[in-house]
């Protein structure tokens, strides 16, 4: 039986809408222990999703700089020219990423799989019937891996078990056999 999204995807799905400021989105992302949230619109349909990575995008005049925008700020020396004030008010809609790649429920693994590594995304939301049902993570991919190794040592001991049991069963009739 293939696995499908539905089988390991992650079933609460916090989100957050695109006016939300990005403080209170980061706040919510670890609260929650999450690198990402959904972006959905007030009828709870998917429009973007917001990272740890669009957090720490630099933006504005200078947004081409390779430093990192998070060594900036912890470094109190920020790349933008903009007071924090605004940086904090910023909404969601301006630092999402729109319009997420995005599986359906029935989605196989393996092609779950090949969909991030295309597009190299560390999430994907999860849809049914338009509505966002889940979100798979890598983490989640690690989970079923670690599941499904252990699901196998499993079977290969109780195979090895009953191989040696049949072994035994023949080995008793091959000497009732020879006594009688």
């Amino acid at each position: 039986m293939t696995m499908k999204a539905r089988d390991v995807m992650t079933r609460h799905v916090v989100s957050v809408a695109p006016n939300e400021a990005i403080l209170e989105a980061g706040e919510l992302m670890l609260r929650h222990h999450v690198s990402g949230l959904p972006v959905v619109d007030g009828n709870g349909r998917l429009i973007g999703i917001v990272t740890e990575r669009d957090f720490l995008r630099p933006i504005g005049p200078r947004a081409d700089d390779r430093r990192p925008r998070w060594f900036e700020v912890i470094a109190a020396r920020p790349v933008i020219s903009e007071p924090a004030e605004l940086r904090c008010r910023r909404k969601v809609a301006e630092v999402m990423t729109p319009n997420p790649v995005t599986v359906d429920d029935n989605t196989p693994i393996d092609e779950v799989v090949r969909i991030m590594e295309t597009h190299r995304v560390k999430r994907l939301p999860v849809m049914r019937e338009s509505r966002v049902v889940g979100i798979i993570s890598r983490e989640n991919l690690m989970h079923a891996l670690i599941k499904s190794i252990h699901k196998t040592q499993a079977w290969a001991k109780q195979e090895e078990a009953d191989r040696g049991r049949l072994a035994e069963l023949e080995r008793e009739a091959w000497l009732h056999r020879t006594r009688t």
